[in-house]
């Protein structure tokens, strides 16, 4: 594969009163005409990450992707934002790449949506380069590029349009692997900005951080109150996306049961759903009010609430080595 970088051009031309802005070239590879109608993992490793290794299928450590970014990601921390991102832990990365970590979706005929995952969270997480790239005669060139963090189960890709900036929404699944088996869906948005997919936190309109860009469609939450009984918090939510905004349409069932009469049902204590908006502005994502779940978890722990571990894990820890005797130093 002979591939290329290349800067972004962002020349404007002024023809009959009107801006023209061709369309950002990040990255190209040349590949044979087999390759270009049936490319393989390697194919799309190669394309996206810098220094990948087709042999061994490995990626140089840290992951660069094929600009020269590093692939990286921070969530906003608890201190900077009322609802802080996902806070997991990394797992140790895999020694090479296969087709499990590679997701792609086709946007248009000769346009497509590639994932590529490098490190993997104990919550079901993956981390990687995300590219739209465009096949041409000659290969392939990469018409946007970012890092993205999203669920890595049943994952779905695809672009919409907001106001005036296109959108990449990445929905996955983290699911529990024991029976019977619970899955958690989840949606990341990241504006598409001269070519480049950001990562932006979600903001009001003075600029303070209401939290990420990572939408919960499916979620739960046991907290022990101070009486002793357990209260259960279930989200589930809808993202429409319309030609000015992005509507969320949020409910939240929430209900009591007691640990010591396990064997009386849950009560409902209370339902409530909210709408809220998010508006994709020039270079910012701007929200109309906090998640309704913040809000009412925001209630709970003031009064004293206490929220419990959130069991099972979704993606169990690797089992620590232990240390080898040496000749010298035997083990305690």
């Amino acid at each position: 594969m002979n591939r290329r970088l290349l800067v972004a051009a962002l020349a404007v031309s002024a023809l009959a009163g009107c801006a023209t802005v061709p369309k950002a070239r990040l990255c190209e590879a040349e590949v044979s005409p087999q390759k270009r109608s049936f490319p393989t993992p390697n194919t799309w490793f190669a394309l996206l990450l810098h220094g990948f290794d087709e042999n061994r299928g490995a990626v140089p450590r840290p992951a660069v992707d094929c600009s020269g970014a590093p692939v990286a990601w921070e969530e906003p921390a608890a201190d900077e934002c009322r609802e802080p991102g996902p806070q997991p832990t990394p797992l140790p990365p895999k020694e090479r790449l296969t087709e499990e970590d590679l997701v792609l979706e086709t946007t248009q005929a000769n346009e497509r949506l590639v994932w590529v995952i490098t490190r993997r969270f104990s919550n079901g997480e993956g981390l990687g380069p995300v590219a739209l790239v465009e096949t041409t005669p000659k290969g392939f060139t990469v018409r946007g590029l970012g890092s993205m963090r999203g669920m890595t189960e049943n994952v779905r890709l695809r672009m919409e349009h907001v106001g005036s900036t296109d959108v990449l929404v990445a929905e996955g699944d983290a699911c529990t692997h024991e029976e019977p088996q619970v899955c958690r869906r989840a949606a990341r948005i990241l504006p598409l900005r001269s070519g480049r997919f950001f990562a932006e936190a979600v903001s009001d309109s003075e600029r303070k951080c209401l939290g990420a860009a990572w939408f919960p469609l499916s979620r739960e939450q046991v907290f022990e109150l101070p009486s002793g009984l357990r209260r259960k918090f279930e989200l589930t939510s809808t993202l429409t996306f319309g030609a000015d905004a992005i509507t969320l349409q949020e409910q939240v069932a929430v209900s009591d049961s007691d640990p010591k009469q396990p064997s009386i049902p849950e009560r409902l204590y209370r339902r409530a759903q909210n709408e809220r908006t998010l508006k994709v502005e020039d270079n910012v994502l701007v929200g109309s009010a906090p998640s309704l779940w913040v809000r009412m978890v925001e209630q709970q722990l003031l009064a004293g609430a206490k929220a419990l571990p959130d069991k099972p894990t979704v993606v169990p820890l690797p089992p620590k080595e232990e240390p080898k005797a040496t000749a010298n130093k035997p083990l305690p």
